[in-house]
């Protein structure tokens, strides 16, 4: 069988072969993706002729996701991949591999078990807490002491609408789960919602879900107060995770528009003056203070 000649003199007319010479001399000036193709792959001239449609979609693919849209508004025709080529037994080969942002997206669902916090702070760590107010400086130095072992406190912040408690709470649960396994961040509301709905009609489901936050690495009660509260929710959901954490020193937090005096007289309605001061009690305890962290709107 005759050897089929890929040489490009034989096939590109002079129209073809201008069109090609700029869009490589466009590929030799682009800084984003030439170093890879010169460096890396360390394509001949020749080679970039034959394979000019795999480096054009090369470089169309990395400058894509250069601007990334996002995950959600992803439009390419492999969406959340990212292409690459690599030299593969002399042939230059494309390559589809999941991007950055959802390996980094993967990865984050397998540290938490449940998360309530906006997307954009998934990457969110403690550097980014701005320390312009003295409370949060105390918090940051306390969230340090606790996450190296140095204390086994727990954190409960208060402040205005956007002072930024949520934020610092974030911060502090994204270290937490890359350092010391999964945890969970909370809406308190949805979450004793979901538990009480998994107590009715699911109670193995149940008891899976209540062992995993009495067990995370930290667990975190946002908007702590607003839920609805009755004397079942704090018997047998709240108060059962709260209890076994503080016997066990396991790292909780919460961020509240109520003290801690506040929310004990609001569940004493429900479970009678007595369990209330113990609640209460045992928050002070472990607690110690809280943090009114209101300043310059973080995040």
């Amino acid at each position: 069988m005759k050897k089929v000649n890929l040489d490009p003199k034989t096939y590109l007319t002079p129209e073809l072969k201008s069109v090609m010479d700029e869009e490589l001399e466009a590929l030799k000036n682009d800084e984003l993706v030439y170093p890879f193709v010169r460096d890396e792959l360390k394509i001949t001239k020749k080679e970039a002729t034959m394979y000019i449609a795999a480096l054009l979609d090369y470089q169309e693919d990395v400058h894509y996701c250069a601007h990334c849209p996002g995950l959600d508004r992803c439009q390419k025709n492999n969406p959340h991949f990212s292409m690459t080529l690599r030299r593969e037994d002399g042939v230059i080969a494309r390559h589809y591999d999941p991007c950055v942002k959802m390996m980094s997206l993967a990865s984050f669902n397998n540290r938490y078990l449940i998360c309530s916090f906006p997307p954009d702070w998934r990457d969110a760590s403690m550097k980014d807490i701005a320390t312009s107010v003295s409370s949060r400086n105390l918090v940051l130095n306390w969230m340090t002491k606790i996450a190296s072992g140095m204390s086994d406190r727990w954190l409960y912040l208060t402040g205005s609408n956007g002072s930024g408690k949520t934020y610092m709470l974030a911060c502090f649960a994204n270290f937490i789960t890359q350092t010391q396994g999964k945890g969970a961040f909370c809406d308190t509301t949805s979450l004793l919602e979901e538990l009480k709905s998994l107590s009715i009609n699911n109670k193995e489901e149940f008891e899976v879900r209540m062992k995993a936050l009495r067990e995370a690495s930290i667990v975190v009660f946002d908007d702590f107060g607003n839920e609805f509260k009755t004397e079942y929710s704090f018997t047998s959901l709240l108060y059962p995770i709260i209890s076994y954490r503080a016997k066990e020193n396991k790292v909780t937090c919460f961020a509240s528009d109520f003290s801690l005096d506040q929310i004990a007289s609001m569940y004493q309605a429900k479970i009678g003056p007595e369990r209330a001061a113990q609640f209460r009690d045992l928050l002070k305890f472990k607690c110690k203070k809280e943090y009114d962290v209101t300043g310059v709107n973080l995040g």
